[in-house]
């Protein structure tokens, strides 16, 4: 009779052990979440702690709050002049609205891929009407606000994808060394190196 009983008291807190595994969820200082109900956003969640879900009908989907990097590829542009710029650049952006970033691109992949886009067409069009001098000395600042201003207009959180880029930018050019920027938590900033070889 008492190991019948044990038995019983087992299950019932295996059960509870396993209704509160597939209910409750935690939500890290780093992170925010979306509660889904079969696929659409039914909750926003933006404080840490404990939290919870309906089993088998709501799932969490997590993004991160922190600031997200994003490392182009190298690549060649051709300036105003005609010199050739291989420009390795990268950009600073969070996750601003995670409801509308899981409506415009659903998860930080396709994000990724679409800011890469962004950021290798707004170096061809910001740097290839610039001369190669311009780059890499005399308008260098000025040009990298350009680049980050264009990709704001296409990736610009309240609006269209839930993400923020920065609103700043910087970088070397031609050789120099690149300059050691303080921690900001809103900054972006593009490097590149350039030789002057006719195309």
């Amino acid at each position: 009779m008492k190991r019948a009983a044990l038995t019983l008291i087992l299950l019932l807190i295996g059960i509870l052990a396993v209704g509160a595994y597939l209910t409750l969820f935690t939500v890290h200082q780093t992170q925010q979440a979306l509660v889904l109900e079969f696929g659409k956003p039914k909750r926003l969640i933006t404080k840490p702690g404990l939290n919870y879900k309906i089993p088998f009908i709501q799932n969490a989907v997590f993004f991160d709050k922190r600031l997200l990097d994003l490392d182009s590829a190298p690549q060649e542009v051709i300036a105003a002049d005609q010199k050739r710029l291989v420009v390795d650049a990268f950009a600073r952006w969070r996750i601003a609205n995670p409801l509308l970033f899981y409506q415009a691109v659903s998860n930080e992949y396709n994000a990724r891929t679409q800011l890469s886009n962004y950021l290798e067409a707004a170096l061809r069009r910001v740097l290839g009407a610039a001369s190669f001098e311009a780059v890499v000395r005399d308008d260098r600042n000025e040009l990298m606000r350009k680049i980050t201003g264009q990709m704001n207009e296409k990736f610009q959180g309240s609006r269209h994808y839930g993400g923020r880029c920065p609103h700043q930018a910087g970088g070397s050019a031609g050789g120099e060394q690149p300059r050691h920027f303080p921690p900001d938590a809103d900054r972006a900033s593009a490097r590149g190196r350039g030789n002057s070889r006719r195309g």
